[in-house]
């Protein structure tokens, strides 16, 4: 990444794949611990961030920085502390991250509602969602509401161990910790449906540390302004060498059902520690089971060719 200036009207479009296009994100945990990650990564090298776009083979990060350095820093952090603990919850020690990550910078405030576009909308553009603020991995709607998908949370009515968990959340929060898999674990596994949505909102609403004020500065400072021009305008990408795959991610959300359904498999990434002759055989049910392609499917279930 070579030396820039940064200014009010510069942002910097960051991106980065995965290793021979395998998946990132199988799990809500692991949306969790890369969203904790990625914020508290952000304070620590004072990176202003405008927007996160958690894709299932791919991220997407608007942000900005006084020093490069800052940048560079903060993106080897993230991205080497996100596959040491995504590996452990699938039992592998191989390279997650495909090189170095891509970076384009955008002067000027049309170049940046351009970005700004094109990174909200990607869940769009594979159909999984109708609106960018519609979709809970965009983490738009948590600029107007704490809980914008679950029921407010009163805390007076909350469970004791939800109360207990509530208080865990803010301690790690507070100080600068990013989440694990394990204490995601045991929490979801002890409250029911409704709290496991209130403890999502609350611990990325306890984590969050998007800019949405200078986002919306490029809007007439105002998020209804943003969401109409986000539904209005899909945005384009030219800078940054992305590999484009037409088609939808719904399969990818098929295929854990399928795994439940078919399989007796509950948690999707029990499959993926199994050998690669398995896994192969598995490919082939999946194929009748679900939509997804075989190139899908190689992605999901990390063997060989999923590019």
């Amino acid at each position: 990444m070579k030396g820039r200036n940064y200014n009010q009207d510069t942002a910097l479009h960051l991106y980065q794949k995965t290793e021979n296009g395998f998946l990132l994100f199988y799990t809500i945990s692991d949306y969790l611990v890369f969203f904790t990650t990625i914020c508290c990564q952000a304070r620590k090298r004072k990176v202003r961030l405008y927007g996160i776009a958690p894709m299932q083979d791919h991220f997407h990060l608007m942000a900005d920085a006084e020093r490069r350095e800052a940048v560079c820093d903060f993106m080897r952090d993230s991205t080497s502390q996100y596959a040491l603990n995504l590996n452990a919850s699938l039992h592998s020690s191989g390279k997650i991250f495909h090189k170095a990550f891509g970076c384009a910078q955008k002067k000027g405030s049309k170049a940046i509602r351009t970005c700004a576009s094109y990174l909200y909308n990607n869940p769009g553009e594979k159909k999984l969602c109708s609106r960018a603020e519609d979709y809970r991995w965009t983490f738009l709607a948590y600029a107007k509401s704490k809980h914008p998908f679950s029921e407010p949370l009163v805390h007076k009515d909350a469970s004791r161990a939800f109360r207990r968990i509530i208080k865990m959340v803010d301690y790690y929060s507070k100080a600068g910790v990013p989440l694990e898999y394990n204490w995601l674990g045991r929490w979801f596994s002890e409250l029911d449906g409704v709290e496991r949505q209130q403890l999502i909102d609350y611990i990325i609403v306890s984590y969050n540390c998007i800019d949405y004020e200078k986002l919306f500065s490029y809007y007439d400072n105002s998020y209804d302004t943003a969401c109409l021009a986000f539904a209005s305008n899909q945005g384009s990408e030219y800078d940054i060498k992305e590999d484009f795959v037409p088609g939808s991610h719904i399969p990818y959300l098929e295929i854990p059902i399928a795994l439940k359904k078919y399989h007796g498999i509950d948690n999707p990434k029990t499959a993926l520690w199994l050998p690669d002759d398995q896994r192969a055989n598995l490919l082939c049910d999946l194929a009748m089971e679900t939509h997804a392609s075989i190139r899908q499917l190689k992605k999901y279930l990390r063997l060989t060719g999923g590019e």
